[in-house]
């Protein structure tokens, strides 16, 4: 068996360009493999019962590894069990193709707990080929002859998954086959793509001038007869042999001009749709855009890797490499969003664009990096909120997102012809004008988003500084746990409208704070526990985090005259204080800078948050109270002190004025926080809770002492202006492969323009001085929350930076 050599005979950028084909080939096929399961597991589409038992089947299959280990044990299960020949073909295959999938991508699968060896897959496509043999046939080497085309495809798949296991003289004699293997029925489409596996094994053997040599009769002589010039699959072999030419390099026939020239010819072909019936089905239509979206992105690389790169061209190739994977993704809405085998592969696939993107000099492709990564993460949560639907209170949003859901799973049936497609994105829009009327226009672009409106969200930035943040994988990196395993990039955007885009190392100071080591605990999630001598290096933190260019206009600020800076961050950067980091020696980033956080940059509405008015909705709770709920008691008597609000052990939410001095006398109500804020005529436009909090997505609550969820708070009116003196509630974590869901997030979506709350866990005395601080200044008339904030905690940077850094403002 001939394997790939520890020193790859390929290239770097052919290599990504083979590895994004073979994992988005894969992806499609393991997709269906595990769609199959979820459709055959899950009820019929009708709601009621049935989408409470779909959700209980989401949360059994939710993470990655049971979802593909739950699909495997269910194919494996119906391929041993069934009666009829060409099921057990399938199932065969499709337990393969999961096995490579998970592989390819860095998953041990598994079947009950026990890991499923490499070599396993061999085994299963000869068991998926035995079903094809005649019963009556006891030769060895007895055609496939029960069915010829999916004899072609089972040998085919067995090529490919050779091949990815590194036996490549074992792929290579498998997929040389005489010119009358493919002539019978409607199995010469299939010629291509055999072709294009025998011209990577070639390739991948260092061999890639032999590749011309395998293929030129079959190029020349087959490939130009009319009756398969026009078949659907003939970019395969435009693909390969410009794959092939473009490994060779200048040494080859034709020169660098024959690269090209192939990967043009390949790209045309998908273009104008050749061998595709006028009327096509969604996965035809599938197909054609996943090789198209292969060569596109090919091509960009490939210009960009020449001597003289062509920066226009490879701008205009990533962009339509961008709109084909949104358009992909937009017909796969909620397989996309989940942890499915093509959620894997396009936050692969858009790590390799923005690594294209990041390599390019100009505003075109600054911005085209931007938008790249706002696709990255803007994947919406309607199926996220699916499992959790239970604890969303409001009938109606529970509704509109099972009617949106039962639409998204329309899409993504390959069955669903043209006019049903239409039917389901008519639906879609409805559903999402019916969000954005009735609840809120966050709501709408979260569950259901659009591809960023980049001049509109610029104009919302207005006057501020902003920097994005997403970390992404990509498609050559090795899967591993760490930063490491990511690519970072950032997008700084300043006040004069200038976009600039770049990928960024993360250093030390970074893995110290998020990483685990031998030996050493990352600080994120404990810093409650740290001491002032402790790190981490909040210096280095700064200048690795923060583009120089901003840091250097930041220090050129003073004290009085701060910027205002808007950080959007992604992965474990949602968990940084911000505020904390250092400038330089003597400068912490909250000394220059009125620092704010955004969930979600394309959610902006306007440039900046409101000043606090009134009337204030004020919920302290008392320590009888936490009592009663057996909980330890908080310190509030600074925060009463502040309103006027007399303390005690009970202490009902109060009525209270935001005004200058005199201010009326607060006044207590009969009834709760919830009720208080559904009331419409309450008119609120402040609130202020100090109360125990915890949990995580739409469980994250605070103590009342009742529980108030985020999935109740989803359905609440919320004023301009909240501020939450609670631990965790500010803890909006923002995964790398969805938009967040926390409390924050739900008060920002019912209303809420800027969010004052903590990142973890917090001090009680400190905190508690800190929220009456703003209560004070928000009093006095004209203060915004976010600048009462930094106001309030430059007043405590004498004290160690876990007394007053861990509250954060969230705008939107």
């Amino acid at each position: 068996m001939t394997a790939v050599a520890p020193e790859d005979p390929v290239s770097a950028p052919v290599r990504r360009v083979l590895a994004r084909d073979d994992l988005l080939s894969l992806a499609q096929d393991a997709e269906a493999a595990v769609g199959i399961v979820q459709e055959r597991d899950a009820p019929a589409r009708p709601l009621g019962a049935g989408a409470a038992q779909r959700a209980a089947l989401e949360r059994v299959i939710g993470g990655e590894q049971d979802l593909f280990g739950y699909a495997l044990r269910r194919q494996l299960t119906l391929a041993e069990s069934s009666q009829e020949w060409a099921v057990r073909n399938h199932a065969y295959r499709h337990a393969a193709v999961i096995v490579r999938f998970c592989r390819l991508v860095g998953i041990t699968p598994t079947v009950d707990g026990v890991p499923v060896p490499d070599e396993e897959t061999e085994r299963l496509y000869e068991r998926a080929a035995a079903e094809l043999v005649d019963p009556a046939d006891r030769r060895w080497d007895a055609p496939l002859d029960r069915s010829l085309g999916l004899g072609v495809m089972t040998t085919y798949e067995t090529v490919r998954d050779r091949r990815l296991r590194g036996d490549l003289d074992g792929a290579q004699d498998l997929a040389t086959r005489p010119d009358d293997y493919f002539l019978a029925g409607a199995v010469e489409r299939y010629r291509a793509m055999y072709e294009y596996e025998l011209g990577v094994c070639l390739i991948r053997k260092g061999q890639p001038a032999q590749v011309r040599q395998a293929l030129i009769e079959s190029d020349e002589l087959h490939w130009t007869q009319d009756r398969v010039a026009n078949l659907d699959t003939r970019d395969r072999v435009h693909f390969v042999l410009g794959l092939a030419a473009w490994a060779d390099g200048e040494r080859g026939p034709g020169g660098p001009d024959a690269a090209l020239g192939r990967l043009v010819q390949a790209r045309e072909h998908l273009v104008a749709g050749v061998g595709l019936p006028p009327r096509r089905t969604r996965s035809q239509e599938e197909q054609r855009d996943v090789r198209l979206l292969s060569v596109t992105l090919a091509l960009g690389e490939y210009l960009a890797a020449r001597d003289e790169p062509q920066a226009a061209a490879v701008v205009a190739l990533a962009d339509e490499a961008l709109a084909i994977a949104d358009r992909i993704r937009g017909r796969w809405r909620v397989i996309a969003r989940s942890q499915g085998p093509l959620a894997i592969a396009f936050r692969r696939l858009y790590g390799d664009i923005a690594l294209l993107t990041s390599r390019l000099a100009g505003r075109a492709a600054a911005e085209l990096g931007l938008r790249v990564t706002l696709s990255a993460k803007q994947t919406g949560f309607a199926s996220r909120m699916r499992t959790g639907r239970t604890l969303i209170v409001n009938d109606r949003v529970r509704t509109v997102l099972d009617e949106i859901i039962t639409a998204e799973e329309e899409l993504a049936d390959p069955r669903t012809s043209g006019a049903s497609t239409r039917v389901a994105e008519e639906e879609l829009a409805d559903r999402r004008q019916e969000l954005r009327n009735a609840f809120s226009a966050m709501l709408a672009d979260t569950v259901l988003p659009t591809p960023a409106d980049l001049p509109r969200l610029l104009e919302r930035v207005g006057r501020r500084y902003a920097v994005d943040y997403a970390a992404l994988p990509d498609t050559l990196t090795p899967p591993r746990a760490g930063s490491a395993a990511l690519n970072w990039f950032r997008t700084l955007i300043t006040p004069d409208g200038d976009v600039t885009f770049e990928r960024f190392e993360p250093g030390g100071a970074f893995e110290a704070y998020f990483d685990d080591a031998p030996g050493r605990r990352p600080w994120v999630n404990r810093l409650a526990d740290a001491t002032p001598g402790d790190g981490p290096d909040w210096r280095g933190l700064a200048g690795e985090l923060l583009p120089a260019a901003l840091t250097g206009q930041l220090l050129a600020r003073t004290d009085d005259d701060p910027a205002e800076l808007l950080i959007c961050a992604h992965s474990a950067l949602s968990l940084l204080p911000w505020p904390a980091l250092r400038l330089d020696a003597g400068t912490r980033l909250i000394d220059r800078a009125v620092v704010a956080q955004t969930p979600v940059l394309t959610c902006l509405s306007d440039a900046y948050p409101p000043a606090v008015t009134g009337p204030a909705l004020v919920r302290l709770v008392g320590a009888d109270e936490n009592a009663d709920a057996g909980l330890k008691a908080i310190d509030i008597h600074d925060e009463c002190a502040a309103w006027g609000i007399r303390p005690g052990g009970r202490v009902p939410p109060h009525h209270c004025t935001v005004a200058p001095d005199p201010n009326p006398a607060p006044v207590a109500l009969g009834r709760g926080l919830a009720e208080a804020l559904a009331d419409p005529a309450a008119g609120w436009g402040f609130v202020h809770v100090a109360a125990h909090g915890g949990g995580l997505d739409l469980s994250q609550h605070v103590r009342l002492p009742e529980r108030l969820s985020a999935g109740h708070a989803l359905a609440l009116p919320w004023p301009g202006s909240v501020l939450m003196a609670s631990c965790h509630i500010g803890r909006l974590v923002n995964p790398e492969d969805a938009e967040p869901l926390s409390f924050v997030m739900a008060v920002l979506t019912g209303g809420g323009r800027c969010v004052v709350a903590a990142i973890d866990t917090v001090w009680d005395r400190p905190t508690a001085g800190l929220a009456a601080d703003l209560v004070v200044q928000v009093r006095a008339g004209g203060v915004r929350l976010d600048v009462a904030l930094r106001r309030a905690q430059r007043t405590m940077l004498w004290r160690s930076e876990y007394a007053w850094a861990l509250l954060a403002a969230y705008v939107r």
